[in-house]
């Protein structure tokens, strides 16, 4: 867009998103400008289509937005069918509180406690949550300590045998935590007699810091004193968690339930694009933690969309092609010429576009709850970094650039994955609170890339690193807004179907 703004040239019938956004009228009055801070003018990148326009006198005629099922996500940018071309799916007739899709939720479902724990029991015990790559815990004895919730923890350890193995970190004997989660294994007085892990290292045992019962690997009680006769170790071991690995992504249940979710109707319709990217055999190049002052569902609608990209990521829509505006029409065209477009020569093309695969997942069965999404990214611009130059090795299942990006995801957003030919970027999103989420991003690449030779850590982390601080700031905004009086339950916009499809399966899934 540089400095130059095409909504001037519209004529005065016509009403585009940035122009309505840059007036306002009352009472019949002239317009008033914002001030040029406010509208974004300075931001860079793929300007609107004119063709996108819809006039006034032609507004009326456009059918009513539907909201589209469940499964039909959108990744960030908004990328998929345009709303209008997206069949409704809901046949409920009413929701709590007179809620209607299509509409934001009250805001108590962001900040009352009692919502917020009852969001935690379903999410524990329904879903499949992201925890970690397995290259983190590479030899037997490795370690980590997940949290979940207010309480949750879980030990994610690489046994004897080379398997990756989950445990709640809670003691068999009167449920202290084995390992902290602060990172200090031992208190900084050396006069205190207490020793305890940390949340993360490399141990061939965990021991208790309160009565010293200490564990193995495979979870199994190895020592325990004073005990009766009667008593037996093998009935005491620690309490197992659900976990699988999925092209070396560590997800866990933390369900009590005999058995667990479907993972597979959940997870595995990523398999294709992690298999297409390699991520078993790549590398962590650099991590880093965020702590977000906002409720998960804020955190995780603003993921979903890019209505707001323009005013809050130059860096991002500089770099990526989130094109918003235009007909179904144009949608679809466009979409079809990024899947022919990212077919590279003897390459496989695993299907899928703007628009196209969603609700399939990355390759999914039906009904899976996870989707991939081939996109562009702007001209002059071989990779996720801000300045469109390469970043790493291309990735070794990789053979040459495409200048597109792929996104995998699950419907919740506890696993992204933002896919380029030379790095993967990975965000994971826990609710810790009615108004805390954990943030991870995790950048990987080729497994035999050399840091300082190969790759500069701050220019690899830096488009990613700067976007989730801006999302940070606009979600914890957001947080603030939400809990005042006079906020009210309003429409979302036609660019944000991603929002409305998880407003609708959260009113209807876990407060219906």
């Amino acid at each position: 867009m540089g400095n130059s703004d095409p909504d001037e040239a519209a004529t005065a019938t016509t009403v585009s998103r940035r122009t309505f956004a840059k007036t306002s009228v009352a009472a019949g009055a002239a317009a008033v400008a914002l001030p040029t801070a406010l509208r974004g003018d300075t931001l860079t990148g793929a300007a609107p289509t004119a063709a996108g326009k819809v006039s006034a006198a032609n507004r009326a005629a456009l059918p009513a937005p539907r909201v589209s099922p469940p499964e039909h996500v959108i990744g960030y940018g908004g990328v998929g069918a345009h709303p209008s071309a997206v069949p409704a799916t809901s046949t409920r007739k009413s929701y709590p509180g007179g809620w209607q899709p299509g509409r934001t939720i009250a805001g108590e479902y962001y900040f009352d406690e009692e919502h917020y724990l009852k969001d935690e029991a379903f999410l524990r015990e329904s879903q499949w949550m992201f925890a970690d790559v397995a290259c983190r815990i590479p030899t037997a004895g490795d370690y980590f300590v997940f949290e979940y919730g207010g309480n949750d923890s879980v030990i994610v350890v690489r046994g004897n045998g080379g398997d990756v193995k989950a445990f709640h970190n809670v003691c068999r004997h009167r449920g202290s935590r084995l390992c902290r989660h602060d990172g200090d294994a031992v208190p900084g007085d050396p006069r205190l007699s207490v020793k305890q892990l940390g949340s993360n290292g490399s141990s061939p045992v965990f021991r208790c810091p309160y009565h010293a019962w200490t564990y193995d690997t495979e979870g199994s009680l190895i020592y325990a004193y004073g005990m009766q006769e009667d008593f037996d170790p093998a009935d005491n071991g620690l309490i197992p968690c659900y976990l699988r690995n999925l092209e070396g992504n560590i997800f866990l249940n933390l369900s009590q339930a005999a058995e667990p979710p479907d993972f597979d109707e959940q997870v595995g319709g990523l398999r294709p694009t992690l298999e297409y990217y390699g991520t078993a055999e790549l590398k962590v190049a650099v991590r880093q933690k965020y702590s977000i002052s906002g409720n998960w569902k804020l955190a995780l609608e603003n993921f979903q969309e890019c209505y707001h990209c323009g005013p809050a990521h130059k860096s991002l829509v500089t770099t990526h092609n989130y094109d918003m505006e235009g007909t179904p029409e144009q949608h679809a065209q466009r979409a079809a010429s990024v899947r022919a477009w990212v077919k590279p020569e003897g390459q496989r093309n695993l299907g899928g576009g703007f628009g196209g695969g969603m609700g399939m997942g990355s390759g999914g069965g039906s009904g899976s709850e996870t989707y991939g999404v081939f996109g562009r990214l702007n001209s002059g611009y071989m990779t996720g970094s801000v300045d469109g130059k390469p970043l790493a090795p291309l990735l070794p299942n990789i053979d040459d650039w495409t200048y597109g990006t792929r996104i995998a995801a699950t419907r919740f957003f506890s696993y992204y994955a933002q896919c380029y030919d030379d790095h993967v970027a990975i965000a994971r999103f826990t609710p810790r609170g009615p108004a805390l989420t954990d943030c991870e991003l995790i950048w990987l690449v080729h497994p035999d890339a050399v840091e300082g030779r190969d790759y500069d850590r701050d220019e690899l982390m830096a488009l990613w690193h700067i976007t989730i601080q801006e999302d940070i700031w606009v979600v914890e905004n957001n947080q603030q807004g939400v809990r005042s009086g006079s906020y009210r339950s309003g429409r979302y916009s036609t660019a944000e179907t991603g929002p409305s499809n998880f407003a609708e399966w959260y009113m209807e899934q876990i407060v219906g």
